[in-house]
């Protein structure tokens, strides 16, 4: 059988839990790097597969999908049914959807809109609307964490590697992590996860880079 191309750009946090998927699993892709900040993601080529034009994009044998959480989601169904990250008991199934749909839907969008656009330069400074904005998006992030260890029960499950990238970024740009004290315990549980310390490194990195256009760092969500 064909090995699956995932296409994929390595600072991003979509794609970062993707390859922490593909580490506790084992599994073995085809990395194809796509450049979305000089315009790879919108050539004719990149389109056909994925007219949405974003990262990470999965190609296994034909079949492309986009949207991290779903590729999360349909390699452990299609290459590891049944694993622990992605269960078939529908109640844990449900419980771990609900989380990929709030991070998805709510703490994502509100948390990146923070800080996102830093990166790109379209944003000097984080105003005290954006450090409201990011904490109300912790504070709710941190509710799923009052029974349990983990986002969706007492194990690592998809919904952990969905949400590890941007929080870890956000703590080597400077976030206070501290402050939530669940969030913070979450944190240093992830440390089992094979990925983990790759992840920190990458996270690393962006650290270095965020404070060299932006000397403060995310000190001011805090």
């Amino acid at each position: 059988m064909p090995t699956p191309t995932l296409y994929y750009y390595p600072t991003s946090p979509s794609t970062r839990s993707v390859l922490l998927l593909l580490k506790e699993l084992g599994l073995t892709v085809n990395l194809k790097e796509v450049n979305p900040m000089v315009g790879e993601t919108l050539t004719e080529e990149f389109m056909r597969i994925n007219p949405e034009h974003t990262i990470p994009t999965l190609d296994d044998n034909g079949f492309y999908l986009g949207e991290s959480r779903s590729i999360l989601t349909y390699l452990v169904d299609a290459y590891r049914p049944g694993h622990s990250l992605y269960p078939n008991i529908p109640k844990e199934k449900a419980l771990i959807n609900r989380v990929l749909h709030h991070d998805l839907g709510a703490f994502y969008p509100k948390f990146f809109s923070s800080f996102g656009g830093l990166f790109t330069g379209a944003q000097t400074e984080i105003t005290d609307e954006n450090r409201a904005t990011a904490q109300k998006a912790l504070t709710d992030l941190e509710h799923y964490l009052v029974r349990n260890d983990f986002f969706a029960g007492e194990n690592p499950t998809v919904a952990d590697l969905s949400l590890l990238p941007s929080i870890a970024t956000a703590v080597h740009c400077g976030l206070d992590l501290t402050k939530y004290k669940r969030l913070n315990e979450w944190y240093e549980n992830c440390r089992q996860l094979k990925g983990y310390e790759d992840e920190q490194e990458v996270a690393r990195q962006i650290g270095v880079f965020i404070r060299s256009k932006f000397p403060e760092g995310f000190e001011a969500l805090n």
